[in-house]
């Protein structure tokens, strides 16, 4: 199987994003033959708040449902799965201070964004996000190796 070149970012945003707490659902497909992503509202009225107009979000529907051999969906995390990513940041060893980590985790009570208020600590909100960002990207690229997809990243 050839290598599939992908925009690593581009796929990352679709994979990563928090589809239960999305306000405009939107869909997200990768096109196994050109490596592009390609994106659509569920529903067709919900595009123009971008500029993208109904008949058009509808076309690109139709081009990927038209083609279902070309297209994958792209699932996107629950955020169910944002949670168990900061869990496992707060269960890690991302800091030798044992302080800073007891504060970190007691600072969680089921809530990400009330947690980064509670924390209010840039370095343990920055070591998060770059523990957040690794897991994505594993999560996704496991995504493709299950789906028998061989990402070469651009």
């Amino acid at each position: 199987m050839n290598a599939l070149r992908i925009d690593r970012m581009l796929f990352l945003m679709a994979f990563e994003r928090d589809v239960d707490y999305e306000e405009s659902p939107q869909e997200a497909y990768l096109d196994l033959v050109t490596g592009n992503v390609e994106w659509l509202f569920e529903e067709d009225e919900n595009a123009e708040l971008l500029g993208i107009s109904a008949t058009d979000n509808e076309a690109q529907r139709n081009r990927i449902t038209g083609k279902p051999d070309r297209f994958m969906l792209i699932p996107g995390l629950s955020h169910h799965d944002h949670h168990d990513i900061l869990r496992s940041f707060l269960a890690s060893n991302w800091t030798d201070d044992d302080r800073q980590r007891n504060i970190a985790q007691d600072a969680y009570a089921g809530s990400i964004g009330r947690w980064k208020k509670a924390v209010a600590d840039p370095d343990v909100i920055r070591a998060y996000q770059q523990f957040r960002d690794k897991k994505v990207a594993e999560l996704a690229e496991e995504f493709l190796v299950q789906n028998d997809v061989k990402a070469e990243w651009r």
